[in-house]
């Protein structure tokens, strides 16, 4: 989430700003940042699985917040995950686990506010939540799209395109993609802290990043620890800043700190700072316009006709779908990429991670199962009880289906007002 003491040095460009400064632009929205700050109300329900609205209720705020001040959102969900970033992932993953356990304990002993505490930290954001807010943006026609693989670079491509004007998110790491204008922070009063990449060259002596190249940048965060890299023990953005300044090539730094008694580092991380170089810059994207799978930045010749270097970045950037099979591969020409497939999982129609299936509003599929469960329990009759546990899934199924095109036919646009009318509104989409 982040590259660790980046945003404090930045702090002398960070600028105070509200939201009536982008009237009439288009902002992108980090979806799954804002399902993480809306999950603290919600936590308990999240974890033990029970239906809620909470979190569909902060994004109607937020959104009544933007509507009110003329800013279109763009929301922007994450989709698959990278394997470039598998080790990040099962490290959060085990957290969550353990603030699981923690918070079952303490809630059974009668804990409850310390117990609230580590179902906070215990959440999964899912594509079922976000579909829950997909839902609500067709029925009020706000653009949104689900990423192919990380919402950072999807949102980067989007503000290269001149679809949007800046980046709602708390995530630093857009900086490094090449974010031009990322507004963070943002409270309920629609204040947050803008940092814009034309004000680099404004920074101290100590922290010159408007000096660096964009490799360069690169390098510092490898160097200081990403979502890509562990980083090297005892380096903090600042030393790192030092390292790059004197050295602009990662094989010159490396050498040169293999050589040092104070700095120690394995093979392994040689790899993730290479890995890390091609994720910034190459990863996959949804191209709106096109409605095709493309790339962040356009992959080098030399690399498309390396075999050895195109088995790593697949590793960094993510498979596709090819046309024809149907199943991922390192595909790099995008004629043989089904983007008929990738296009329906940028709409929220498709799982993004299990692409076979259809992805379903988190809180109409617990409703479907309550129904199911009720049903069965009332035993309405013999033929349903012996179809329901022939085919549970099948049947649950049908009844979103016909939950789905009850809502579709209702398009008119919802007004965002008072808190009765957002209660409406929830309802009507969960």
């Amino acid at each position: 989430m982040g590259i660790p003491g980046l945003l404090p040095q930045l702090k002398g460009i960070q600028k105070q700003v509200t939201l009536k400064k982008y009237m009439y632009q288009t902002l992108a929205i980090d979806g799954y940042a804002w399902l993480h700050r809306a999950s603290c109300a919600c936590a308990l329900e999240l974890v033990m699985n029970k239906p809620t609205n909470k979190y569909l209720q902060f994004f109607i705020k937020r959104l009544q917040l933007l509507r009110r001040l003329n800013i279109k959102p763009y929301i922007v969900f994450d989709g698959d995950s990278l394997s470039v970033k598998n080790r990040t992932e099962t490290r959060r993953k085990k957290k969550r686990l353990e603030s699981k356990m923690v918070a079952k304990k303490l809630w059974s002993v009668g804990d409850r506010d310390n117990a609230m505490e580590y179902f906070q930290k215990s959440v999964d954001v899912t594509p079922e939540m976000a579909k829950c807010i997909i839902d609500y943006c067709k029925r009020n026609s706000i653009p949104y799209i689900v990423a192919p693989f990380e919402a950072d670079p999807q949102m980067v491509y989007l503000e290269k395109m001149g679809l949007i004007q800046g980046i709602i998110s708390e995530d630093s790491d857009l900086l490094v993609f090449g974010c031009k204008t990322l507004i963070t922070k943002l409270n309920d009063r629609g204040e947050a802290l803008e940092i814009s990449k034309d004000d680099f060259s404004a920074l101290p002596e100590n922290f010159p990043l408007g000096e660096l190249t964009e490799q360069q940048f690169r390098n510092l965060v490898c160097l200081a620890g990403c979502d890509y890299t562990s980083g090297l023990w005892k380096v903090g953005v600042v030393t790192a800043m030092k390292i790059v300044k004197r050295y602009s090539e990662m094989k010159d730094i490396l050498t040169q700190m293999e050589r040092a008694e104070n700095f120690c580092f394995s093979e392994a991380f040689k790899q993730e700072v290479e890995f890390a170089n091609y994720a910034f810059q190459y990863q996959r994207v949804f191209c709106p316009v096109s409605n095709q799978i493309t790339t962040l930045n356009n992959i080098p010749k030399p690399i498309i006709n390396s075999h050895a270097e195109i088995v790593k970045i697949m590793r960094c950037i993510g498979s596709v779908v090819e046309k024809g099979s149907r199943i991922r591969k390192g595909v790099i020409n995008t004629k043989n990429i089904d983007h008929k497939v990738h296009e329906m999982i940028a709409k929220g129609e498709l799982h993004p991670v299990d692409m076979a299936s259809e992805l379903i509003n988190r809180e109409k599929n617990l409703r479907a199962r309550k129904l199911f469960k009720v049903d069965l329990l009332v035993g309405e009759s013999n033929s349903l009880n012996k179809k329901a546990k022939q085919l549970p899934v099948d049947t649950q199924h049908t009844m979103l289906k016909r939950e789905n095109s009850v809502d579709n036919k209702s398009t008119s646009p919802v007004y965002m007002g008072s808190p009765a009318t957002i209660s409406s509104t929830v309802q009507s989409v969960v």
